[in-house]
């Protein structure tokens, strides 16, 4: 393992967070199984030498504590590797899935690729197209555009012509999509980086452009709820056109929707519903969406998905008694429990000695990190769904504990402080099990 990665890992469980990107699989436990269908999924969907691209989706729920945030940033980082275009969307107050328009943006803006992980990737995603044209035209009418101006103005002429007849291609036949995409590659040829930056703003749903800015680039309205397919089609195009294997959408947190008043769950039920219905049916090739949400999404009768009877016939499982079908729309995970506390104890442990340079076993053995679950998992009343990262940040303290310390010291960290307990009872009985559970996430 790298020790930047072993940083990274520690640096986040002292923080009471899920490792990013690749440092998750490290310390992942469980869950390979849904891991596995679902990169088979990816696998299905991606794009194809011979175009025979497809869309689907998962919905993943569970508990607090379940382990939906390490699979979701695994299967982020396996997708990332295997050259999927990857943007999460959190589900909140600010991002709500019954307005369109900021979905699409928050979408657009969390684009990530490999290679660009710290801001969006859709301007280089674009790029990337826009380059390979170019070259295939200097290539092809054997131009020099770099000392010939004649040259140059062909090329930027030539260069519109094929991607409006790309965009074509891709069925794209609002008129706003095209000329914001031609102005694009104008300013970017030109130089006008002003120009350039305002017609993919505008493409990615930016609202607050103003309307001589509109004019300057061709183009009227906005994003909407009546025109936002058309807009996922053309980025999909414009991504398979730049060599990427598709895009891996992961939707967070659906389950904040059930506190929204009922018409505005309804409405964000009727877009999951209609997000559904567009990939179930292949109409945006090269797409996979993952949602998540606890078991109160799917359970709860009167404000869950059973509330929109249309979208819940959509995923509703099959039951065959205690067999799991993974290739259903539905994946319930379980519970994390305390082998598996037990064995990213030791995953963690192996971490820490490769950062630190020391052998953490000669003080922390296997018998010692048994005991150490066990008496964290009692004080809380054997309530493990809400341990794992608090569990976790007081681990990584004990290892460096260990580190300097003499093993009689040690062993009295084995007895689990009454405040951390109360605390956490404290919140529980303050705000619910539900709040309690976020606060301690």
């Amino acid at each position: 393992m790298d020790i930047n990665i072993g940083q990274q890992i520690l640096r986040a469980l002292h923080n009471g967070s899920v490792p990013a990107y690749e440092s998750a699989k490290y310390i992942m436990c469980g869950h390979e199984e849904e891991r596995d269908a679902i990169l088979e999924d990816l696998n299905y969907i991606k794009f194809k030498p011979n175009g025979n691209a497809h869309s689907g989706f998962k919905m993943i729920y569970g508990p607090y504590g379940s382990g939906k945030s390490f699979l979701c940033e695994v299967l982020k980082e396996e997708a990332l590797k295997y050259n999927f275009v990857v943007s999460e969307i959190v589900i909140s107050k600010n991002t709500q899935l019954h307005n369109f328009e900021i979905i699409y943006n928050k979408l657009m803006v969390g684009m990530r690729t490999n290679e660009f992980r710290e801001f969006s990737a859709f301007r280089i995603i674009i790029e990337s197209w826009i380059e390979r044209e170019k070259s295939e035209i200097i290539r092809k009418y054997n131009l020099n555009p770099d000392d010939n101006e004649e040259d140059e103005e062909k090329l930027i002429a030539r260069l519109k012509d094929k991607v409006t007849l790309e965009l074509a291609k891709a069925n794209t036949t609002n008129v706003s999509i095209v000329n914001a995409i031609v102005s694009f590659c104008e300013g970017l040829l030109s130089g006008d980086n002003n120009l350039a930056q305002k017609a993919l703003a505008w493409f990615a749903g930016d609202t607050n452009i103003p309307s001589d800015i509109k004019k300057s680039i061709g183009v009227k309205g906005i994003v909407d709820k009546g025109n936002v397919f058309e807009f996922l089609k053309t980025l999909l195009y414009i991504i398979e056109k730049s060599g990427y294997a598709g895009l891996f959408v992961i939707i967070d947190e659906v389950e904040t929707v059930r506190k929204e008043r009922k018409d505005i769950r309804y409405q964000a039920y009727e877009n999951l519903r209609l997000l559904i219905d567009m990939v179930s049916k292949d109409n945006l090739p090269g797409c996979y969406l993952l949602f998540t949400g606890t078991d109160e999404l799917i359970e709860d009768e009167e404000k869950g998905i059973k509330e929109h009877d249309a979208l819940y016939t959509r995923i509703e499982p099959i039951k065959l008694g205690d067999i799991r079908i993974l290739e259903q729309p539905l994946i319930k995970l379980t519970r994390f429990n305390t082998s598996q506390l037990i064995e990213i104890s030791k995953k963690v442990r192996y971490i820490h000695g490769v950062v630190y340079e020391w052998n953490p076993e000669d003080k922390i053995s296997d018998e010692f990190i048994q005991e150490y679950v066990q008496r964290f998992t009692n004080a809380f009343g054997r309530e493990v769904s809400i341990l794992p990262r608090t569990f976790l940040r007081n681990f990584v303290f004990i290892l460096e504990a260990a580190k300097k310390e003499p093993m009689s010291k040690i062993k009295a960290l084995l007895n689990i402080s009454e405040e951390q307990v109360e605390e956490v009872n404290k919140q529980i009985e303050l705000y619910g099990r539900e709040v309690a559970m976020e606060m301690e996430l």
